[in-house]
């Protein structure tokens, strides 16, 4: 998977947990989907578990970007 497709994936998963977190306010106040938050909350943390790893990979890309661009510098001078 490359940077701008991680990038995609990654705006996407926020933009479902921004979802999640509407229903989640709404319904959190009703007894009768107690149940329901429950679920909610399992998932949002799954979510951001993923939103975590996907965000460590896309620093990982740029530090070994940051390291070619750095030592084709230095080839470049010499």
């Amino acid at each position: 998977m490359n940077g701008l497709q991680l990038l995609d994936r990654l705006r996407e998963t926020e933009n479902k947990m921004m979802h999640l977190h509407r229903a989640i306010d709404k319904v959190s106040g009703e007894p009768d989907f107690k149940e329901s938050v429950s679920v909610l909350t399992v998932v949002v943390r799954d979510y951001q578990q993923q939103l975590d790893k996907m965000k460590e990979a896309l620093g990982n890309m740029e530090i070994s970007f940051n390291q070619n661009s750095h030592s084709e510098s230095q080839q470049q001078r010499n």
